[in-house]
């Protein structure tokens, strides 16, 4: 992410923080307030502590609102989150010192900062479209082919802040096989079509991305050696970077770049306090739906003879396990009235909270798929049931069902994997909340493609071209 918009928000929040609690002290008097006494409510310790706490959660859960692309459930449940533990720590410091507060004005500034930080991150999304439409942006080619190509398309098209365009995709090779692993193909042109360098230049292209591994022969070699010669910045995706639970650490030895890979592994403590969580949200849910439970399995049961249905599910590691629903046939089309209404609203979900009791599933984690599917799994998709799975996860709060690919659903999980925190599950449980309520509403703009699509003017410079002469070169 750029790091001046990155600290530009971080600025904003700093100058709310001490903005909204003096507006918070104000607001609790119902009296009016002259200028003069405004000023006596900077408590300028709480406000130094409040910022210190703040500015080390910005940065270690990055809350600036743009990773993984804009998207306004996520940001406003991060705010949420952030708002709470900033809060919890406020009270609890204020407990151990025995530092009096009244209770209207830390609710008045819970509000305010709530309020505040969601517009700031709104205005921040704002400018960035604003100078995305009107500064030039850095025109991109892409040296690769297959699903790397389309996933690196994507992150570019969701991160307008880096002022990146995707001018058009180089295809290492002019195989069949090559052709038709990427949905960017209709937009490509082999390295080996004549002057592709001289090309490259008169589209005024400043960047290249070579998307690993590089192909045998001289053609892409000498392309990417005489962009570097021309002042053309390249830059290199490693072939192992599919290693998502891995953290990728760059090295030198005598200029030789080396790429370290550390595995990734869950903190035991968090884990147990996952758990915890985990115990408490599936009684309370329990507790609060049991009467709709209760209600749905005696229709169930009077109108098809059973309440439940069970299905073999693979766990953790691979470990079978019947996840449990009600017994609704979700694709049917001869649902009645109550079960669509169950259906759409996934309530058919909610005896998988027996599951999560008894440690089979979790409240947050990847969904879990049945065997036949995982048996199909590649290496890189197998990693995500390296956790325990979930009845809500990332890749459901982007709009990814049981008829998506799990490959796409992949891409979610193992970003949720990577980055897992308690912070990031209480994160994704607000934002399932939002799409409950974006379903009771009837709306359903608010879903993520997970598909790469290209638009607003991210047009590929040159038609295909995969046959050309292979024994010309494509860099001179």
């Amino acid at each position: 992410m750029n790091w001046k918009l990155r600290y530009l928000i971080l600025g904003a929040d700093l100058l709310w923080i001490t903005s909204a609690f003096m507006f918070a002290h104000v607001l609790r008097i119902p009296l009016a307030v002259s200028r003069a006494d405004f000023w006596q409510f900077a408590d300028v310790p709480a406000i130094l502590v409040a910022s210190s706490i703040w500015t080390i959660l910005y940065f270690r859960k990055e809350l600036e609102g743009f990773r993984g692309g804009w998207y306004f459930p996520s940001v406003f449940a991060q705010v949420v989150v952030g708002v709470f533990y900033l809060m919890s720590c406020l009270l609890a410091l204020a407990f151990l010192l025995n530092h009096p507060y009244s209770q209207l004005a830390i609710f008045y500034f819970a509000c305010l900062l709530l309020l505040g930080f969601t517009i700031i991150r709104c205005l921040a999304w704002w400018l960035v479209i604003s100078r995305s439409n009107a500064r030039a942006k850095r025109r991109v080619v892409i040296l690769g082919s297959g699903r790397i190509v389309d996933e690196l398309a994507l992150k570019i098209l969701r991160h307008p802040e880096m002022l990146m365009e995707i001018a058009g995709v180089l295809s290492p090779s002019d195989t069949e096989a090559s052709r038709q692993t990427s949905n960017l193909q209709q937009g490509t042109v082999s390295v080996r079509t004549l002057n592709v360098l001289s090309m490259m230049q008169r589209k005024k292209i400043q960047e290249l991305i070579v998307v690993e591994p590089v192909p045998p022969g001289p053609e892409p070699l000498k392309l990417i050696s005489n962009c570097r010669k021309i002042g053309m910045r390249v830059h290199l995706v490693p072939q192992h970077h599919e290693l998502y639970l891995s953290k990728a650490k760059l090295t030198e030895i005598d200029d030789v770049p080396l790429l370290s890979l550390e595995e990734q592994t869950l903190p035991t403590i968090g884990l147990g306090l996952k758990r915890v969580m985990d115990l408490l949200g599936a009684l309370f849910l329990l507790v609060v739906c049991f009467p709709l439970l209760v209600l749905s399995a005696v229709v169930l049961h009077l109108n098809k003879g059973t309440a439940f249905r069970k299905e073999l599910r693979c766990g953790k590691n691979g470990h079978p396990f019947w996840m449990r629903r009600l017994n609704i046939d979700r694709d049917a089309s001869d649902l009645t009235t109550y079960e669509r209404i169950l259906a759409q609203f996934s309530l058919t979900e909610l005896p998988q909270l027996w599951n999560v009791l008894k440690g089979e599933m979790s409240l947050v984690g990847p969904r879990p798929e049945s065997p036949e599917r995982v048996k199909h799994y590649s290496m890189w998709q197998r990693q995500r049931l390296s956790v325990i799975p979930g009845l809500t996860g990332l890749a459901q709060v982007h709009g990814l069902r049981e008829q998506h690919s799990s490959e796409e659903k992949a891409r979610f999980d193992l970003q949720y994997i990577f980055h897992w925190s308690l912070f990031r599950d209480i994160s994704l449980l607000l934002q399932t909340a939002w799409t409950f309520f974006v379903r009771l509403i009837g709306e359903d703009g608010f879903k993520v493609t997970s598909t790469f699509k290209p638009v607003g003017g991210s047009k590929f410079f040159v038609a295909r071209v995969l046959n050309a002469d292979s024994t010309q070169s494509g860099a001179d």
